[in-house]
């Protein structure tokens, strides 16, 4: 959708214009905004976020989030996978205004698909996508209407961003007898899940199946996807920084299978993840780390710039960890993680399809310590 659709839009929720037929029990009627900048929103999960002007209007808000991180020619950093908006209402009709701008340029991977909930409740119909299919697009802009049938009285909505692809929150419209109160918070518990396109999501069908979300919500986490398509250990000593900075309490990396696809020697594999830690411990001396081992990879997927065997990278992080005297440092065998079973996989078989997720999530809770929310 181009810049003067979202400005028909937004003019439409700044002044409380905007009339939905057929939403409000058949009748039509004037819904009230509530811009993403109002206090009785609250967000979560995110890396960064700014309040900006719209892109035609400066007197118009977004939310927009931002990784930091990214990767040349993709705008992976403005992917940002499961962040969380929150609100509490007894509205009657909720409708959420997402802005699909036009920051992922990526022109191999896409996934639009939002996910939310209502009182921790998920259903396969509560989701929200846009209107164009392929990896390129225009801008967009989508209302989510947040339906909940005949539900009386307040509940907690949370409306969860797609894991690939940019989208900017617009504020809310409802009802005008609409009240609100304090939703239930986030988990003050940060989990980072830091890694490749397989933390970043890739191939899963939506955000909401994804390991780092299920894991997340498994455990009572707070997750903040550090995954990024593409990342090797070449980036990683300077991405320690920003990781340490937000403050985890738990941090796992997965990293490794695009250092071997592309031929990174060994030793190179070993220095750049010795200098990772040693950066992130700079900064965060004694939070839990877990490095996950490359998960298993069918033998008939072969890469021609490998120069190495996948099963070297894993030893190279099991002996970080055996003559580490860094005793929050863990290893977690990555080929433990999924049954070595091609229909566990996508057709690029370093991805796992939703399946092939849900296992992961499930072997990772076992091995991942129970870390407790304080009160």
């Amino acid at each position: 959708m181009k810049a003067s659709r979202l400005h028909a839009v937004l003019v439409a929720i700044n002044l409380g214009l905007l009339v939905m037929p057929g939403y409000c029990r058949g009748a039509e009627q004037t819904l009230k905004p509530i811009s993403p900048d109002d206090f009785r929103i609250e967000y979560a999960g995110y890396v960064r976020k700014e309040i900006v002007a719209a892109p035609d209007n400066p007197d118009h808000k977004l939310a927009r989030f931002d990784r930091i991180l990214d990767m040349p020619n993709t705008g992976y950093r403005w992917d940002n996978p499961g962040v969380s908006i929150r609100f509490r209402t007894d509205a009657t009709v909720v409708n959420a205004i997402l802005y699909y701008n036009d920051r992922h340029i990526s022109k191999r991977s896409r996934n639009s698909i939002g996910v939310w909930s209502v009182d921790g409740v998920f259903q396969p119909n509560r989701i929200f996508q846009t209107r164009q299919q392929g990896v390129q697009r225009a801008p967009e802009t989508v209302t989510a209407v947040l339906a909940n049938g005949d539900a009386k009285g307040f509940h907690d909505y949370v409306i969860f961003l797609p894991y690939g692809d940019s989208v900017d929150f617009a504020g809310l419209q409802v009802n005008p007898e609409a009240r609100f109160e304090t939703p239930k918070p986030a988990p003050a518990l940060r989990f980072v899940a830091y890694g490749d396109s397989i933390t970043h999501g890739f191939t899963a069908s939506e955000v909401d199946k994804t390991y780092p979300f299920l894991v997340g919500q498994k455990k009572g986490w707070q997750t903040i996807d550090l995954g990024l398509g593409g990342r090797s250990s070449g980036a990683s000593p300077t991405d320690a920084g920003v990781i340490a900075s937000l403050k985890p309490d738990i941090l796992t990396v997965l990293m490794g299978v695009n250092d071997w696809q592309a031929g990174v020697p060994l030793e190179r594999y070993r220095t750049n993840m010795n200098k990772f830690l040693a950066n992130f411990r700079v900064a965060k001396p004694e939070t839990p780390v877990y490095l996950i081992t490359p998960l298993w990879v069918a033998p008939t997927w072969n890469p021609p710039g490998h120069k190495a065997d996948l099963e070297q990278y894993r030893q190279v992080l099991r002996d970080i960890v055996a003559t580490s005297k860094d005793q929050n440092l863990h290893i977690i065998e990555g080929p433990g993680l999924i049954d070595h079973d091609l229909s566990l996989f996508s057709p690029v078989a370093v991805h796992p399809n939703d399946a092939g997720f849900a296992e992961m999530e499930e072997r990772l809770d076992q091995q991942l310590p129970n870390l407790k929310n304080q009160p």
